[in-house]
């Protein structure tokens, strides 16, 4: 049952207009950071266009303006059945909560996957444009961009998804939902002000969903080369904060399934009149012999 649940909210994310317009958005932001000067979201200076450092950072950046892409297309799952009309005929079917929640979280995070893969994708070809100063194009290493994509997006993406889809769960409704993103945002950056000192550095590094924090700690002393040639070694504060968030991505999902009911919502306000009635049928003949 997850998998034919999972396998369906796949085929109708990748159907959905959202998922286009994010992949063409995202796709072009990273396109064109690396085919043009008028663009700059990774490494700048020295740095390769297609560095090791330049991919794993332009992809964590982006990931801060996908948390909108995957409210829309992960949070709205649980909400959409309801506004369709289409819960209640679920809810009369053999379909455990578990099934239906993950199978649903399952599919749409993994076409958000798709949109984020849509970053490295773009970075490959952009580096391959004819126009590109030779000097600032590094050798083509496929790994680099698969290690970018799965060590640093796609936790992040756990978290994110988690998290705003157990808050739809939680509020049902997708205008809070959004509530929450702005506020997380706004508390991402005021929180990256306030540790900036040396001697936040470990809770600064573990506190960041998205690892840009960590990362920037761990290739704190790395000359150009080194960020031209290495990628950052997956130990370490970078590690704990990649398992860190995995494991509240996790517990995130967990209040989701707790918080959510499969029972038809106002069944508890029906059976109460239902209740009622014999009293009342009760009560007449009282009434008429008095």
């Amino acid at each position: 049952m997850f998998t034919a649940i999972a396998r369906f909210e796949w085929r109708y994310q990748l159907r959905s207009p959202v998922f286009w317009v994010g992949c063409l958005l995202f796709f072009l932001m990273a396109f064109g950071s690396v085919t043009s000067d008028n663009i700059q979201i990774g490494a700048p200076g020295s740095v390769h266009l297609n560095a090791p450092y330049a991919i794993v950072q332009t992809l964590a950046l982006l990931n801060i303006f996908a948390i909108f892409v995957v409210v829309a297309m992960v949070a709205g799952t649980v909400l959409r059945d309801d506004e369709t009309g289409f819960a209640p005929i679920l809810r009369s079917t053999r379909m455990t909560r578990g099934a239906y929640l993950g199978g649903r979280w399952a599919g749409a995070t993994a076409a958000a996957l798709l949109v984020l893969a849509c970053v490295p994708l773009a970075m490959a070809v952009g580096s391959f444009m004819p126009w590109l100063d030779a000097e600032k194009v590094g050798p083509f290493r496929p790994l680099d961009y698969v290690y970018a994509l799965f060590v640093f997006g796609l936790p992040t993406l756990l978290i994110t998804s988690a998290g705003f889809f157990a808050l739809a769960t939680a509020t049902r409704s997708m205008m809070w939902t959004y509530v929450g993103a702005v506020a997380a945002l706004v508390l991402f950056s005021v929180t990256r002000v306030w540790t900036r000192d040396l001697q936040y550095d470990t809770f600064t590094a573990l506190s960041d969903p998205f690892g840009l924090s960590a990362l920037s700690i761990v290739t704190k002393y790395w000359t150009a080369a080194d960020r031209n040639t290495l990628l950052p070694p997956l130990a370490g504060l970078l590690l704990a904060n990649r398992v860190l968030w995995v494991a509240i991505a996790a517990v995130f999902f967990g209040v989701a399934w707790r918080t959510f009911r499969f029972e038809q919502r106002g069944s508890a306000r029906a059976a109460a009149p239902a209740e009622a009635a014999p009293a009342a049928v009760a009560v007449a003949p009282a009434a008429a012999l008095a």
